[in-house]
């Protein structure tokens, strides 16, 4: 009879299948997909407790989650977290721990083998293909055959604890194999007649990166994506992502370890580079709703082993991310959790913004410590300005991004040339196919409708091309900037209009403004033009049979 196996049993395989010698150094934690060296065929779980290593392709093998503690003086370690879209192999491993242990206890025998027992062990082999073994140890134990008697009878003959118990043999460590019938079995020694039928391969999924939104995965959040709005801090304060390009965030990572994560300017990822020896990682972790679906992870800085000193860090932190940074201002508050070996986590306050705990602490935010990413791809999570202004049946707005974009449906992007003395732009297309980060321009969109006016954060940079035009256009990230003249500031406004608002304290952020000190060439065409009626369109060309529009006639601005 084919045996399957429990998650008791994957997790076994999944233990060796991480440890690490002196030679061999244990993966990342991370999503894995797990196969067997000798057969070739892949792990598959078929339901919440059954599986095997019957799959044929990678396509089908079953993704797994693989975390680890710390590693012992021969390299190895235990596992932690075993989980898969379906079952938890620790928790069933604990489980049926559970039942013996309540079963032995009933009868009056000891319990104390139980948890090495237990424990699942990641073992290299060595060999040059960084191949593992998946082990469990049973430890030396009196009246054995009472007790795997008195364990059995109370199994009722449950196939994967009879399988378990009747194969151990206390005072060995046991090697997983791949059985005839694709299954999971034990060796008590490392090596077979075929030599390879207990070693497996660990095959990472990457997380990929690109420009994403960031957004707590807890559901009571009422702001739940992260944004930075302030020059020096990030906050926790939007609704509405695919309106606002300062939600947009640039990710770059190697497994889980994360070179960069830039939001307007601010990356996080040089917080781990100036602390020697540490790394920032987006660690796969499960929501509470959706347990064993991994789009939400764990952010954490892993600081080194050794050598770390509370006073270095805070100034390291200071000079990556600015002494007034919010994070810098949590990592403060929360010196006690810098020390050696230590992973701290960032986490969604509930006052809002971010914050930092400890191992023991990030339990108790629950899935206000995981984050999810939304990758923006156009279809499901994509950006499109909203739009300010309506005239002559178009839709106007002003954007100016940290990123650069590409147009994506109705949407012609223009530099302002000039303003004329009653707000009438000159307008010049931008004839490019992606419009470089930090360009400030007028977007004219065809309908109100933001899914035909999207635009397309562009991660490969050998896209850019040419600087956009000069113009008379500036912008800036952040809705606090108090170093802008008012007096000077031409906002856009009804009937695309640029014109000096009285009522506005500063600029939103991500947004364009004229600047009154620059030329101003359609005044000129206004003056040569008085009194002969010609029309001249936004560009300052004479117009012979005009249309539909907005035109400049005497000095005036006129909409045909």
């Amino acid at each position: 009879m084919k045996k399957f196996f429990t998650f008791f049993t994957l997790a076994v395989l999944m233990m060796t299948a991480f440890s690490a010698s002196a030679v061999t150094p244990l993966p990342d934690q991370g999503v894995y997909r797990i196969q067997n060296v000798y057969s070739g065929t892949w792990v598959k779980l078929q339901h919440n407790y059954l599986a095997d290593i019957t799959a044929p392709t990678y396509e089908e093998a079953s993704p797994l989650l693989v975390w680890y503690g710390e590693r012992d003086e021969n390299g190895e370690s235990l596992l932690t977290n075993l989980s898969g879209d379906g079952g938890d192999m620790i928790e069933t491993l604990e489980f049926i721990k559970g039942l013996i242990e309540e079963t032995l206890e009933y009868n009056n025998k000891p319990t104390w083998f139980l948890d090495e027992m237990f424990q699942l062990h990641l073992v290299p082999t060595g060999d040059p293909d960084g191949s593992v073994y998946l082990c469990v140890d049973v430890p030396e134990i009196e009246d054995w055959d009472e007790i795997r008697d008195i364990i059995l009878e109370a199994a009722g003959g449950q196939t994967a604890v009879t399988y378990y118990i009747t194969h151990m043999v206390p005072g060995n460590r046991h090697y997983m194999g791949i059985d005839y019938d694709g299954s999971f079995g034990y060796r008590l020694q490392a090596g077979t007649e075929e030599g390879t039928d207990i070693k497996f391969l660990m095959v990472r999924e990457d997380l990929q990166g690109g420009y994403c939104f960031v957004k707590t995965a807890s559901a009571t959040a009422e702001a739940p994506y992260l944004r930075r709005v302030h020059e020096k801090t990030s906050t926790v304060d939007l609704a509405q992502p695919h309106n606002d390009a300062s939600a947009v965030f640039d990710l770059a990572v190697d497994g889980i370890k994360v070179n960069r994560l830039a939001v307007q300017g601010l990356d996080l990822a040089p917080l781990a580079q100036a602390i020697e020896g540490s790394y920032l990682a987006l660690c796969p972790t499960n929501t509470t709703a959706e347990k064993f679906i991994y789009d939400a992870y764990a952010l954490k800085l892993q600081l080194p082993d050794e050598g770390v000193d509370a006073a270095a860090v805070l100034a390291a932190a200071a000079q990556a991310l600015g002494e007034d940074s919010e994070i810098v201002a949590a990592l403060e508050s929360h010196s006690n959790l810098i020390k050696d070996r230590a992973a701290i986590y960032f986490v969604h306050s509930d006052q809002g913004g971010i914050t930092v705990t400890g191992d023991e602490g990030y339990l108790q935010y629950a899935d206000n410590g995981k984050w999810k990413l939304e990758m923006i791809d156009t279809e499901d999570n994509y950006l499109a300005p909203a739009a300010e202004v309506e005239a002559n049946g178009k839709y106007y707005t002003t954007l100016y991004t940290a990123f650069p974009y590409e147009l994506v449906g109705s949407l012609t992007a223009y530099s302002v040339m000039a303003v004329s003395a009653d707000g009438v732009p000159q307008l010049e297309e931008l004839d490019m196919d992606v419009i470089p980060a930090g360009t400030p321009v007028l977007l004219e969109m065809e309908t109100n409708n933001e899914e035909n006016h999207m635009i397309m954060p562009v991660a490969d940079g050998s896209k850019v091309g040419r600087e956009a035009p000069k113009s008379m256009l500036k912008g800036t990230l952040f809705d606090d900037d108090t170093e802008n003249d008012k007096a000077n500031m031409l906002t856009l406004q009804g009937g695309l209009n640029f014109a000096i608002d009285n009522n506005a304290d500063y600029m939103p952020a991500n947004k364009a403004w004229a600047d009154k000190t620059k030329p101003t060439a359609i005044t000129t065409v206004g003056t040569d033009a008085q009194g002969d009626n010609t029309i001249y369109d936004l560009m300052g060309r004479k117009v012979v049979n005009p249309t539909h529009g907005i035109y400049i006639q005497n000095g005036k601005k006129i909409v045909l």
